[in-house]
Parts: structure tokens; C-alpha cells; sequence
């Protein structure tokens, strides 16, 4: 989200700089809210956030560092807390929202598909398929059409790499994983589908429909839904969140140098409530329908 809040900012301050500023020379940072425009008269800003006499943005309406605007541009301090009010901040959207609304500018989910008085929210269908499929018709997989490949439209919102070995699944199945996955289909009353290249992909262990969406007795509509889908996974830190953080440090450390990243993870916590899947992960069950692992 954060990211295209940066995209707004730099179209909209690129778009609109010299309307603001005329033909004066413009030394602002491109990742910068624009100045001297009134704010709309139903929006009401904190008591910290000054505003200048025409109840314009100023730039003290925003940062709290002394004679700003004097300061050169290179040795402005960020990381003071007072650069933004209130700060600071670990995400930049949190300073957003104290003036815009959190919920006007959240991502649409998609996978919220059904609304509070339990009735299919269809619209967002089209965002995967061509056409709105029939939910009461559970022979249709063949026939229905996407906008993209399956793994596209999952890229579409998420990363590829989601969590820990998520490429390493991305291929086509050998023969003994596949009988494996065909028992435990028929065991569980579950479809673990293949992409149109018969590789395993997201939609083989996740399922994009919420609970409800599909006849939860017929194999497609099985999903496990433990928390509601607009609050995702639960996660609680355990004894072990220590012990499992230091065995994946190697492997995470060699990735970051391989991949040239500063990413970082946070110390590792256990899965306490589950959503979207076909089949229980924590407890194995998803692993084990297509690996089986020596005692």
C-alpha cells in the first residue's frame, strides 16, 4: 500500500508543481506532499498539524523540526523524531492517515467475497475471471476462462516468494508426488489442482475463495478458514520462536547476500489460526498429501 501512496505523491506533485509554484524553482523532494493548498473543509487535522493563514498546508503543517524551509535540503535529519509530528513512524501510510481515511485508500481484497448479510459479493469475480461463474455449478472448471495464467493472477496482488520455499513448489510433479496427491485428494474429499502446465502452483495449496463462495460439501469448496479473511493469519510467538529463527539464520543470511536485499525478518512465531487453504498446514496434513518423510 505504502508504495503506491509513493506513486501518488510523485505523479500528483509532478503533475501539479507548477500550478502551486508557478515558475519559481521547485526544491522539494519528489516523494513530497504538495504545499500551499488549502485542506477540504471536512477534513480535520490533529491540533500538532499547523496550517498557514488561508488554512493552507505549510510545511510546519507536517514536520516539527525548527526553521525547516532554511535548512539545506541534504542536511535535513529524517530520522529526528519530530521530522513528522507525532513520530516516529515505522510505516509512512500512519502519517497519512491522520488526515486521510484509512479505509478509502486500503487495497480492495478480493478474497473478501462475501458480504455481512451472506450474500456473494460477485463483482470482484472479474477481477480473476472473464465472466462471473455460476458458485451452484461445481463441473465448470474446465470450461471457465481467466484474464491471466493462474500463477499471473496471483502475482498480480502477492509476491512470488510468499514464504519459505514457495518457488521450490513451482514445478512440474514427479510421478510419486502425484499418486501421493491423487490418495490424498480422494482421503480428504479435496481438489489440490495443477496449473495449465500440469505444475503445482499457489492454487494447489490455496484456495482464492473465501468459505461459503463454493458448496463447502463438494471437493473445490473445502477450505480451511479459521480467522476471517480480512483480519488473515494469526500468529503467536512460542517457546520454540528462538530455536526455529536461528536454524533458518544461515539459510536467510546467504539468500539476502544472494539476492543483494536488506530485507529482514522479524523472529519467528507460530501459525495460531489459518485461512484460504485447502487443507490444514500446522498440523502437516497439507504436507503430507504430497511428501512423505522418514520417522
Amino acid at each position: 500500500m505504502k508504495y503506491l501512496v509513493y506513486l501518488f505523491l510523485f505523479v500528483f506533485v509532478s503533475c501539479f508543481s507548477s500550478l502551486v509554484f508557478g515558475d519559481e524553482p521547485y526544491d522539494l523532494p519528489p516523494l513530497h506532499h504538495p504545499v500551499e493548498i488549502p485542506i477540504p473543509v471536512d477534513m480535520t487535522l490533529p491540533s500538532e498539524f499547523a496550517l498557514g493563514d488561508q488554512k493552507e498546508l505549510v510545511c510546519d503543517t507536517c514536520h516539527g523540526i525548527e526553521n525547516l524551509e532554511e535548512i539545506p535540503l541534504d542536511e535535513v535529519d529524517i530520522d529526528e523524531h519530530n521530522f513528522l509530528h507525532l513520530g516516529p513512524y515505522p510505516d509512512l501510510t500512519d502519517f497519512c492517515y491522520h488526515c486521510h481515511e484509512k479505509q478509502e485508500h486500503e487495497r480492495y481484497n478480493l478474497h473478501l467475497m462475501i458480504d455481512k448479510q451472506g450474500e456473494i459479493i460477485d463483482s470482484g469475480c472479474i477481477y480473476c475471471h472473464t465472466e462471473t461463474p455460476d458458485p451452484t455449478i461445481t463441473d465448470q472448471a474446465n470450461e471457465m476462462e481467466f484474464r491471466l495464467s493462474k500463477e499471473k493472477l496471483c502475482y498480480g496482488c502477492h509476491l512470488k516468494t510468499p514464504h519459505l520455499n514457495a518457488l521450490v513448489h513451482m514445478r512440474e510433479p514427479e510421478e510419486e508426488l502425484l499418486e501421493l496427491k491423487h490418495l490424498a485428494e480422494k482421503k480428504h474429499d479435496v481438489n489440490l489442482p495443477l496449473d495449465e502446465e500440469g505444475q503445482i502452483a499457489c492454487i494447489t495449496c490455496h484456495s482464492p475463495h473465501q468459505a461459503g463462495v463454493i458448496d463447502p460439501d463438494t471437493p473445490a469448496g473445502r477450505v480451511v478458514e479459521e480467522n476471517p479473511v480480512d483480519e488473515g493469519i494469526l500468529y503467536k510467538r512460542t517457546a520454540w520462536s528462538r530455536v526455529f529463527s536461528e536454524d533458518k539464520a544461515k539459510r536467510l543470511q546467504e539468500w539476502k547476500a544472494e539476492q543483494k536485499s536488506k530485507f529482514t525478518l522479524s523472529e519467528y512465531q507460530r501459525v495460531e489460526k489459518e485461512i484460504l487453504l485447502r487443507l490444514p498446514a500446522k498440523d502437516g496434513t497439507l504436507c503430507l498429501s504430497c511428501h512423505e518423510f522418514e520417522d
